[in-house]
Protein backbone atom coordinates (compact mmCIF):
# COMPACT_ATOMS: atom_id res chain seq x y z
CA UNK A 1 0.00 0.00 0.00
CA UNK A 2 2.79 2.45 0.89
CA UNK A 3 4.50 1.53 -2.39
CA UNK A 4 1.42 2.57 -4.39
CA UNK A 5 1.17 5.84 -2.50
CA UNK A 6 4.79 6.71 -3.29
CA UNK A 7 4.29 5.94 -7.00
CA UNK A 8 1.01 7.86 -7.06
CA UNK A 9 2.64 10.89 -5.48
CA UNK A 10 5.55 10.69 -7.90
CA UNK A 11 3.18 10.59 -10.85
CA UNK A 12 0.99 13.34 -9.43
CA UNK A 13 4.02 15.54 -8.97
CA UNK A 14 5.03 15.19 -12.60
CA UNK A 15 1.91 14.78 -14.72
CA UNK A 16 -1.62 16.21 -14.61
CA UNK A 17 -4.23 13.55 -13.72
CA UNK A 18 -6.07 13.62 -17.05
CA UNK A 19 -2.83 12.97 -18.89
CA UNK A 20 -2.01 9.93 -16.74
CA UNK A 21 -5.15 8.10 -17.86
CA UNK A 22 -4.28 8.59 -21.53
CA UNK A 23 -0.68 7.48 -21.22
CA UNK A 24 0.87 4.18 -22.15
CA UNK A 25 2.95 2.27 -19.63
CA UNK A 26 6.06 3.53 -21.38
CA UNK A 27 4.93 7.14 -21.11
CA UNK A 28 4.09 6.62 -17.46
CA UNK A 29 7.54 5.12 -16.88
CA UNK A 30 9.15 8.18 -18.47
CA UNK A 31 6.97 10.42 -16.28
CA UNK A 32 8.21 8.48 -13.26
CA UNK A 33 11.79 9.12 -14.34
CA UNK A 34 10.98 12.85 -14.56
CA UNK A 35 9.62 12.69 -11.02
CA UNK A 36 12.69 10.74 -9.90
CA UNK A 37 15.06 13.30 -11.39
CA UNK A 38 13.11 16.12 -9.75
CA UNK A 39 13.41 14.40 -6.37
CA UNK A 40 17.15 13.94 -6.96
CA UNK A 41 17.49 17.64 -7.75
CA UNK A 42 15.50 18.54 -4.64
CA UNK A 43 17.91 16.46 -2.57
CA UNK A 44 20.94 18.00 -4.29
CA UNK A 45 19.93 21.67 -4.34
CA UNK A 46 17.02 22.46 -2.05
CA UNK A 47 18.44 21.45 1.32
CA UNK A 48 20.54 24.62 1.15
CA UNK A 49 17.41 26.77 1.00
CA UNK A 50 14.69 24.81 2.80
CA UNK A 51 14.34 22.04 5.35
CA UNK A 52 13.57 18.91 3.34
CA UNK A 53 12.78 15.31 4.15
CA UNK A 54 15.65 13.77 2.21
CA UNK A 55 14.66 10.23 3.20
CA UNK A 56 11.20 10.60 1.68
CA UNK A 57 12.57 12.31 -1.43
CA UNK A 58 15.11 9.53 -1.89
CA UNK A 59 12.44 6.86 -1.37
CA UNK A 60 10.19 8.46 -4.00
CA UNK A 61 13.09 8.80 -6.41
CA UNK A 62 14.22 5.20 -5.99
CA UNK A 63 10.71 3.73 -6.13
CA UNK A 64 9.92 5.67 -9.29
CA UNK A 65 13.15 4.46 -10.89
CA UNK A 66 12.46 0.87 -9.86
CA UNK A 67 9.00 0.91 -11.44
CA UNK A 68 10.29 2.60 -14.61
CA UNK A 69 13.08 0.01 -14.85
CA UNK A 70 10.54 -2.82 -14.74
CA UNK A 71 8.70 -1.26 -17.68
CA UNK A 72 11.62 -0.03 -19.79
CA UNK A 73 14.40 -2.43 -18.85
CA UNK A 74 17.54 -1.48 -16.94
CA UNK A 75 19.61 -0.12 -19.82
CA UNK A 76 16.88 2.02 -21.32
CA UNK A 77 15.69 3.28 -17.93
CA UNK A 78 19.22 4.24 -16.89
CA UNK A 79 19.81 6.12 -20.15
CA UNK A 80 16.45 7.89 -19.89
CA UNK A 81 17.10 8.82 -16.25
CA UNK A 82 20.54 10.18 -17.11
CA UNK A 83 19.03 12.35 -19.88
CA UNK A 84 16.21 13.51 -17.63
CA UNK A 85 18.57 14.33 -14.77
CA UNK A 86 20.71 16.45 -17.12
CA UNK A 87 17.57 18.26 -18.33
CA UNK A 88 16.39 18.84 -14.78
CA UNK A 89 19.78 20.14 -13.61
CA UNK A 90 19.87 22.51 -16.62
CA UNK A 91 16.43 23.74 -15.56
CA UNK A 92 17.75 24.40 -12.04
CA UNK A 93 20.72 26.29 -13.45
CA UNK A 94 18.51 28.40 -15.74
CA UNK A 95 15.99 29.31 -13.04
CA UNK A 96 18.55 29.58 -10.26
CA UNK A 97 18.68 27.15 -7.37
CA UNK A 98 16.61 29.11 -4.91
CA UNK A 99 13.87 29.99 -7.41
CA UNK A 100 13.68 26.43 -8.73
CA UNK A 101 13.43 25.08 -5.20
CA UNK A 102 10.76 27.64 -4.31
CA UNK A 103 8.78 26.59 -7.38
CA UNK A 104 9.09 22.91 -6.42
CA UNK A 105 8.07 23.68 -2.86
CA UNK A 106 4.98 25.52 -4.09
CA UNK A 107 4.04 22.72 -6.51
CA UNK A 108 4.44 20.01 -3.88
CA UNK A 109 2.79 21.89 -1.02
CA UNK A 110 -0.50 19.99 -1.38
CA UNK A 111 0.91 16.52 -1.95
CA UNK A 112 0.33 13.62 0.42
CA UNK A 113 4.02 13.19 1.23
CA UNK A 114 5.64 16.38 2.46
CA UNK A 115 9.14 16.68 1.02
CA UNK A 116 9.57 20.28 2.16
CA UNK A 117 9.27 20.63 5.91
CA UNK A 118 8.86 24.40 6.02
Amino acid sequence: MRYRAVVAVALAASVPAAAVRAQTQEEQALALLRASSAQSAIITFCGKHYAIDGTTALRISQTARDVATKVLGRERANAAFKDELARCYAEVKEAGEQQWCTDQRDELSGSELQIFKD
